[in-house]
C-alpha cells in the first residue's frame, strides 16, 4: 500500500512486499523477483534496509540466507502502521464511491 502513497520505486516495492508477506522468509533473489525488481536494484539499497533494521536474517540453509521484515524495528512498525492506514483510507473511499453510485 505504500506504493499508493510514495510511488513505485524499487525500495518502496520491496518494503511493500516485505510488509505484505511479513510472516514468511525469503532469499534476496526471491525478494527481488516477488517485488518486481531486479537483483541489481535490490543490492543497491539492501544496506539501507539493513541499516534501518527493516529486514532481519531468519535462517541459513546451506549457503542460502533467508530474510523477512523485522517487525521489532520501530521504523518498520511505523511503516506497517502507515501502510495499514493507507489501505484503510483506500477501502473507505471505495466503499463511499460504491454507496454513492446509482
Amino acid at each position: 500500500m505504500l506504493e499508493e502513497l510514495f510511488g513505485n520505486s524499487a525500495i518502496i516495492k520491496t518494503i511493500d512486499f516485505l510488509l505484505e508477506n511479513r510472516f514468511w522468509d525469503y532469499t534476496k533473489g526471491d525478494i527481488a523477483d516477488k517485488s518486481g525488481i531486479s537483483r541489481t536494484q535490490l543490492y543497491r539499497f539492501w544496506e539501507t534496509l539493513e541499516g534501518f533494521g527493516l529486514v532481519v536474517e531468519t535462517r541459513r540453509i546451506g549457503a542460502t540466507t533467508l530474510y523477512k521484515a523485522n517487525l521489532e524495528s520501530p521504523v518498520m512498525k511505523r511503516l506497517e502502521a502507515l501502510s495499514l492506514e493507507v489501505a484503510s483510507e483506500k477501502n473507505e473511499k471505495i466503499i463511499k464511491e460504491e454507496l454513492e453510485a446509482p
